[in-house]
Formats: structure tokens, C-alpha cells, sequence
């Protein structure tokens, strides 16, 4: 009996030699196959950073998105009335204040390159620039873009032609294929009138990475809904966008293209300011000692005079300073202090009636400058002798 338990004893130690034999053995292969993998990542290591290296230490680049069909981002008149020469200056500027504006964001300017894509239907934003006698044919328009897009190998005006909505399936399916590139430092969205943005944006705003890479380029109108969108920096270019005026370039076909006087009034509803107007410089009104108006002498030339009322300027907005919405022209450069304002007052008196903004007047009103005065400003007097 105590042979046969001693037996039983040495084949249990003998079976545990084994298992411990076999658990070390598994060790040793594991450990091998650990230093294999170790020195495989190695190498992967080593080749992935020798090739990605060279493509991290490209250079970087800045992307400038504009919706040039939308509202506030109309190049100014100086430089849509010089056809290509001006679309070649309009290019100069807009590079200048992008890398002025990326050096506050701590971007190497001579490092970085700028990407401009513009987009816009030609042909319906060209009938609106006619009609806004910012430019004298439809095709200057071409002529603008050309040499906005020839100036720069990075910078591009492109036509999308008819189509609803083209431009913003340009200007969205581009923020997406850039956003993503590591050489993409920084994004300027002009699109800030179109809250029509504000699905495809949301999904970005949430990621740290993409928000803090964005900034809106805002012209003069702002959609609430994208200003409250959650990008935090925003940026202006009046050097470059035309205050005040709103085309009527919209991509739903021919009959859009050439609003009727009621489709226009409908589209350009937006409210106009410009707040280098100050009003007071009208002067006072007159009275003599009875308190009867006395008109001002203009004197004027009739050759600028017919010049200005070819502008179809708008009323309100130059001698107020501000207009609540019509379809009149709003970018036209202001006087300067060396030319006679009595030339701008004659000429809108003839328009000052039709306004939206002036509450109805008898047929008289319209040759007296002292009610002109009285309607664009708050009143002030003078008591003269006759």
C-alpha cells in the first residue's frame, strides 16, 4: 500500500515537471515572437516617418472659400470698372489682407501659401453688376475673372454656371476635401449671407481641431444664424468687397437673372449703412425773420450732375448714411472733401420722392433743398435777414 501511494506521488510531481516544462516553453516562444513584433514595429516606425516626414514639412497653405453670388461679396466698383487689370489689383489686395490677417493666427506668411476659390454664375452676377452700373457689359465681368485667376497659380474665379445652389455645393464639397489635409493651416469662409450653411457647418463646429482653424469672412449683411454658428474668429475686407449693395445673381435659371422692379425690391431688402456719411454736414436749415425757409444757391456743374444721376445712387444712403432696403446703387464711392456736395444733393433731389425710406410728399417738395434737409437730418436753424 505504500509502494502504490509513492507511485501515485512521483507521477503527480512527474506531470506538473511537465506542465511547468510546457508553460515554460510557451513563455520563451511568446518572448521571441514579443521581440519579433518589437523590432517589426520598429522598422515600420522608421520607414513610415521617413516617408511622411517630407510630406509633413510641405508647405502649408491658407484656403479663402468665397460664395461670390452672395450677398456682400461683390468686388468694389474701382476695380470691376478697369476689366482685367482690375481683376489682377482685386487679387493683390485680397492677398495682401489675408497675410496680414494670418500673421495675427502666428502663420509664416513666406511659408504658407494662399488658396483662393471664388465661385459665382458669370453671367447672372455680370446682369447684376450692369444693373448696378458698377460695370457697362455683362462680359466685363469675365474679363475680371480672368484677371483675378491668372494673377496667382493658387487663386481661381470660377464660373458654375446656371443651377441652383452650385456655388454652395462648390464652396462645401471643398471645405471638406481640404479641412482634412495637415497642410491645410488655417480656413477664411466667405459665406456669412446664406444661413442656408448652417446644416453642413454644424458637424464641424463640434470638432476643436476643425473650429479652431476657421474664420468667417463677413461682407456687409451677416446672417444671424451663421454668426452664431460657434466660430469665434471673423474678419472684414472692405478693401476689397463693395459695401452696401445687393446682387441679384441667384442660379435658378434665365428669368432670374433679370428681376422685374418687384423681384428686385424683394431681394434687396436688406438694410444698407455706411457710416462715413455724417449728415451734418448739410449745414443748417435757413429761416428769415418771418420763419420762412430760404433755399441754399447750388452751384453745380451740369456735366457731373448727370453723371451722378446716371449712377442711380441711392438717396437715403448717401445723405443719411443709412437705407433700409431698395434696389438702388450703394457702392458708389463717396465725395471727397474737394468736390461740391451741392452736386450729389441736386442730383437725388429728382429721385428723393420714389425712395422707400421718405414718407409721401406733395409733387412742390422736390424743389426745395431746405425739405431735403429737414427729411435726411435732424433739424437744425438759422434765422437770416432776406
Amino acid at each position: 500500500m505504500g509502494d502504490e501511494n509513492a507511485l501515485l506521488d512521483f507521477r503527480k510531481r512527474f506531470d506538473d515537471l511537465k506542465s511547468l516544462e510546457s508553460q515554460r516553453r510557451s513563455l520563451i516562444q511568446t518572448g521571441q515572437d514579443l521581440a519579433i513584433e518589437k523590432d517589426a514595429r520598429r522598422q515600420l516606425q522608421t520607414r513610415i516617418k521617413d516617408e511622411l516626414e517630407p510630406l509633413m514639412n510641405r508647405r502649408g497653405f491658407v484656403l479663402v472659400l468665397i460664395d461670390a453670388d452672395g450677398d456682400g461679396y461683390i468686388f468694389r466698383d474701382d476695380f470691376l470698372d478697369k476689366n482685367e487689370v482690375g481683376g489682377r489689383l482685386v487679387a493683390d489686395e485680397l492677398l495682401a489682407q489675408v497675410n496680414h490677417y494670418i500673421k495675427g493666427l502666428n502663420l509664416d506668411v513666406e511659408s504658407t501659401d494662399v488658396v483662393v476659390r471664388a465661385y459665382a454664375n458669370l453671367r447672372g452676377l455680370g446682369k447684376a453688376c450692369v444693373k448696378n452700373n458698377s460695370m457697362k457689359s455683362t462680359a466685363d465681368l469675365g474679363l475680371v475673372a480672368n484677371g483675378f485667376t491668372s494673377r496667382y497659380p493658387l487663386f481661381d474665379f470660377v464660373d458654375v454656371g446656371l443651377g441652383k445652389e452650385r456655388a454652395d455645393h462648390k464652396i462645401r464639397e471643398s471645405f471638406r476635401f481640404y479641412i482634412e489635409s495637415s497642410q491645410c493651416k488655417h480656413v477664411l469662409l466667405g459665406i456669412c449671407h446664406d444661413s442656408g450653411y448652417v446644416p453642413f457647418f454644424e458637424e464641424f463646429v463640434a470638432n476643436e481641431s476643425v473650429r479652431n482653424r476657421v474664420t468667417l469672412l463677413e461682407g456687409y449683411q451677416v446672417s444671424p444664424a451663421i454668426r452664431n454658428l460657434g466660430f469665434k474668429r471673423k474678419v472684414r475686407f472692405p478693401s476689397v468687397f463693395a459695401p452696401g449693395w445687393t446682387p441679384i445673381a441667384h442660379n435658378s435659371g434665365d428669368q432670374a437673372q433679370t428681376p422685374t422692379p418687384a423681384t428686385a425690391s424683394r431681394v434687396t431688402k436688406a438694410p444698407f449703412q455706411c457710416s462715413a456719411v455724417d449728415a451734418s454736414r448739410l449745414g443748417p436749415i435757413m429761416k428769415n425773420e418771418q420763419g420762412k425757409r430760404i433755399d441754399k444757391h447750388l452751384r453745380v456743374d451740369p456735366g457731373a450732375v448727370q453723371a451722378l444721376m446716371e449712377k442711380n445712387l441711392c438717396t437715403w444712403f448717401y445723405l443719411k448714411g443709412f437705407c433700409a432696403g431698395c434696389d438702388r446703387n450703394h457702392a458708389h464711392r463717396l465725395l471727397n472733401e474737394q468736390q461740391s456736395l451741392d452736386r450729389i444733393v441736386y442730383a437725388l433731389l429728382s429721385t428723393l420722392l420714389s425712395h422707400p425710406s421718405v414718407p409721401a410728399h406733395d409733387g412742390q417738395s422736390i424743389l426745395s433743398i431746405n425739405m431735403t434737409l429737414r427729411l435726411i437730418r435732424s433739424e437744425k436753424t438759422t434765422t437770416v435777414r432776406e
